[in-house]
C-alpha cells in the first residue's frame, strides 16, 4: 500500500496530478484545493489513500492527515464513493466539512457536486458522532500529541498505521525518530521509523 509520495509534479489534470517519483509517474486523484496548490515542475508532497479494485489500483492524495482521514470516513458511508468524497473536500476545507457534518447542516453538504439531500442526511447520521480528528473543530477528538508537539508527528503516525503497524508502536517510533531527528522531512522520518520498527525493541 502506498501511504505517501514525494516527487515532482509532472502534470495537472482536471481532477488529478501526475507525480514523478524517481522516474515513476503516479496518477493521484485530488480535491480541488490540492490541485490548485500544485504546479507542473514543482515539488509535490502528498499523503495517499490507496484504493484496490479488481481492475485497478487508484491513488487519492491529500495535503493533510485530517483531509485523508475525513475522506476515509466518508467512504464508510453507504452510497459515498471516492468521487463524491473528493467533491465534498473540493467544496469545503476539511475543518468546514467536519463542522457541517457535526452541526447537521444539510444545506452546506449539498453544495458539493453530486451530493443530494438524502446522501447528505445519511452522512450526518453515520458520521456525526464519529468524525475523524481534526484540529480546530469543536467536538472533534484530536490525537494526543507526542511530547514536544512536532508538526510531522500526526502525518508520520498515520503513514505507519497505513503500513500496518499498531498505534502504540507507531507513536513510539515517531516520538523517537522526531526527537532524534527534529529537522527531518517526512520521507526521511518515515524511513527512519521503519528501520526502527524492524528492530526487536519496539513491538509491532
Amino acid at each position: 500500500m502506498i501511504a505517501y509520495l514525494r516527487g515532482i509534479c509532472q502534470a495537472v489534470d482536471d481532477d488529478a496530478l501526475v507525480i514523478d517519483v524517481h522516474g515513476v509517474g503516479y496518477l493521484v486523484y485530488v480535491a480541488e484545493p490540492d490541485r490548485l496548490r500544485h504546479q507542473r515542475g514543482h515539488d509535490a508532497e502528498l499523503l495517499v489513500h490507496t484504493e484496490v479494485r479488481e481492475d485497478a489500483i487508484l491513488l487519492y492524495g491529500f495535503s493533510s492527515t485530517g483531509a485523508r482521514e475525513l475522506f476515509r470516513a466518508l467512504l464508510s458511508v453507504p452510497g459515498v464513493g471516492p468521487k463524491a468524497a473528493l467533491a465534498m473536500l473540493s467544496a469545503m476545507e476539511p475543518a468546514q466539512l467536519s463542522a457541517a457534518i457535526s452541526g447537521g447542516r444539510v444545506a452546506d453538504l449539498t453544495r458539493a457536486k453530486g451530493i443530494g439531500k438524502k446522501t447528505a442526511e445519511t452522512i450526518i447520521v453515520k458520521l456525526r458522532d464519529r468524525l475523524p480528528i481534526l484540529p480546530g473543530v469543536p467536538g472533534a477528538a484530536v490525537a494526543a500529541p507526542l511530547p514536544g508537539g512536532h508538526p510531522l508527528q500526526g502525518d508520520l503516525i498515520s503513514a505507519l498505521l497505513n503500513l500496518g503497524y499498531r498505534q502504540q508502536a507507531a507513536e513510539a517510533a515517531a516520538h523517537q525518530v522526531l526527537t532524534d531527528q527534529p529537522q527531518a522531512a517526512l520521507e526521511q522520518a518515515l524511513r527512519a521509523a521503519l528501520a526502527l520498527l524492524r528492530r526487536p525493541t519496539i513491538a509491532v
